[in-house]
């Protein structure tokens, strides 16, 4: 299997990237496939969520050591408790290296160097943990990556913010990651519960479907996200009876097959700019407002 690398991103905060990133890595793991993680946000959610933030900043091993000083993968990779995860952390100097090094026009592209310069072909599937903003963190993450997936969850408000997300996809599409590929949308937190949900996804399906977007997995909602990352371990692996757990894995076997690196061939079509639909609006703004999302 060929090393893929996956970008999990939505600059909208809080709607449960990091969990999906963290379990998602784990889910990969138990069917099977050696991971690796690269928290590229400087909040370093997904470090903390694995219990390796403290460790990994005081022997240097994180991800803004290995771009700043370009040191190799084995100097900035951590351990997990499980032998098929390895993660390189996210810490407080990402946010110095973007500040330095955004008027660097070759900036975006440290990441893809720097990975192609290491021997990651040991790893099936890398992902990369992404911060909610569209800064040049997020360009390497783009620029690095062979694919893309964007969690969200079941109200309107997510919507705000993906037009100017894909967008700047766009630029980079176009300039330096052209077999760039969008695996689709995970639907985060849903409560099967909640009418609103269950209305808002029965429209969200048409919607993608219409504009053949994929809905990837249903991830639900769960009190034992939070407890997971008190323990620092995956629910994956503390709970894999949990509905939420199962819905993980289900996902990274979806994903799987999928999985060959680098797409060769013609780029993925950019579909036509859309407009949400005002019955979905609807649903939540008392005085419905048109917004468009451009989708690639």
């Amino acid at each position: 299997m060929k090393t893929s690398i996956i970008a999990i991103t939505n600059q909208k905060g809080g709607v449960g990237k990091t969990a999906t990133t963290v379990n998602g890595a784990a889910a990969f793991t138990e069917i099977g496939l050696k991971v690796l993680l690269i928290d590229l946000d400087y909040q370093a959610n997904a470090t903390s969520y694995l219990g390796l933030k403290h460790k990994a900043k005081q022997k240097g091993r994180t991800a803004s050591q290995a771009l700043l000083k370009d040191l190799p993968l084995d100097r900035v990779v951590s351990t997990t408790s499980n032998p098929n995860l390895d993660v390189i952390a996210g810490d407080m100097g990402l946010s110095k290296l973007s500040r330095e090094k955004i008027l660097d026009p070759g900036a975006a592209m440290l990441l893809k160097q720097w990975l192609e310069s290491n021997s990651i072909s040991k790893y099936d599937i890398i992902l990369i943990d992404t911060h909610p903003s569209l800064d040049l963190l997020f360009q390497m993450a783009m620029t690095a990556s062979h694919y893309y997936l964007v969690p969200m969850f079941a109200e309107a408000d997510p919507f705000d913010g993906l037009e100017y997300m894909f967008n700047e996809i766009s630029q980079i599409k176009m300039g330096l990651n052209k077999q760039l590929f969008f695996l689709g949308l995970v639907i985060t937190k849903f409560d099967k519960a909640n009418a609103t949900h269950k209305k808002f996804l029965s429209l969200l399906e048409d919607f993608c479907k219409e504009h053949k977007i994929k809905i990837r997995g249903i991830i639900p909602d769960s009190k034992a996200v939070a407890s997971s990352s008190s323990l620092q371990k995956p629910l994956v692996w503390s709970n894999p009876k949990l509905p939420i757990a199962k819905s993980h894995i289900q996902l990274a076997r979806e994903l799987k097959p999928e999985m060959k690196g680098v797409r060769m061939g013609r780029t993925q079509k950019t579909p036509a700019i859309v407009e949400t639909p005002e019955h979905i609006v609807a649903l939540f703004d008392e005085e419905p407002v048109s917004r468009n999302v451009e989708v690639f």
